[in-house]
């Protein structure tokens, strides 16, 4: 993060198979024991919610598959508009005539909201609680003398509407398919979805400590692995799941990750820029990156973000995301 010049955003690096936190970090950084509450600083990125844009995408589509609303084939038509709303695509000629499976690789707003206004926002916001969004994910549990502990202090749980929002509004509806409005998701959660989604929809809660031991070794408290709480026990298919992981593959082939064919072994993942109002006023943008590598043999699940980014600069998240999976593959070889 320091060598790409970020000053505001997090990376997390969870263990694909256990979910356990690898590696984490934040920017701006601070020194616990002198912590400058007016420069703002003082908070793990990782764990606070921000607006994610079109990662939130992998939950529309996995509403569409589950609910039967789409198939990965069916076309659509992109001209840049929706005709609606004010609502547009990224791409403002438009992606012309586009699959669903196509439209998540190059991250057609036009899909997505057509996608949506079939399904209804209570649908969105079901799905987005089934896979790991609107909760907290981090380990929870009772331990003695303590009980419904913590690992991660202050993880926020996000959300999907504002309690003031009404979901069945038009224009509500197709802003939160495409990870707008008041959809808020911590990078801690990003992760956390592409192991729920390696798993079969089964969502489990990153730890940041196993154990702990004295020092003559003898142990004093474990943290057995746990699962977060699903919506009535409910998950997805794990047939929608391994969709969703191999879209993410044609994202990095032929679409808006295409620049990570530089990395060190293949990766997969989702680019996601979601737009916001800097604390001045102008236009800004969240830049993320999610996803999973190697892909022939998947070890991480990796969520990064640059935060608070004026609006037209150059997106760091594709890059960073490369860099992190290089560590990772240099430090397997």
């Amino acid at each position: 993060m320091d060598k790409l010049g970020i000053v505001d955003g997090a990376v997390v690096v969870l263990d694909i198979d256990n979910a356990d936190t690898l590696a984490m970090a934040s920017r701006p950084s601070f020194q616990p024991d002198h912590i400058d509450l007016a420069q703002g600083g003082w908070s793990n990125r990782a764990l606070k919610a921000a607006a994610p844009g079109s990662i939130f995408k992998t939950i529309t589509a996995a509403v569409a598959l589950e609910e039967g609303v789409s198939e990965p084939d069916e076309v659509f038509e992109c001209d840049g508009a929706l005709g609606k709303y004010g609502f547009t695509c990224w791409k403002k000629e438009g992606h012309g005539r586009i699959t669903l499976e196509e439209g998540y690789a190059e991250s057609c707003n036009i899909v997505f909201a057509k996608v949506a206004q079939r399904l209804g926002g209570a649908k969105l916001e079901e799905y987005a609680r089934r896979l790991g969004l609107d909760q907290t994910v981090g380990w929870a549990g009772n331990i003695p003398q303590q009980a419904g502990f913590r690992q991660w202090d202050s993880e926020e749980r996000g959300q999907i509407y504002h309690p003031d929002t009404n979901p069945k509004d038009g224009g509500v509806l197709v802003q939160t398919a495409i990870g707008q409005r008041d959809v808020l998701v911590t990078p801690l959660q990003a992760a956390n979805l592409v192991v729920t989604l390696y798993h079969g929809g089964e969502v489990l809660s990153p730890r940041v400590v196993k154990e702990i031991r004295f020092q003559n070794d003898r142990l004093y408290q474990a943290f057995k692995p746990a699962r977060a709480e699903a919506v009535d026990g409910a998950r997805v298919r794990k047939a929608t799941a391994r969709t969703l992981l191999a879209w993410m593959k044609d994202v990095v082939d032929h679409g808006t990750g295409q620049a990570l064919h530089a990395a060190k072994w293949p990766v997969a993942g989702k680019s996601g820029t979601a737009e916001i109002t800097l604390n001045n006023g102008r236009p800004g943008e969240n830049h993320w990156f999610i996803g999973y590598g190697p892909t022939n043999q998947p070890r991480y699940a990796v969520a990064v973000a640059v935060f608070h980014v004026p609006a037209g600069q150059k997106n760091k998240s594709i890059p960073l995301f490369r860099e992190v999976m290089d560590v990772l593959a240099a430090a397997k070889r």
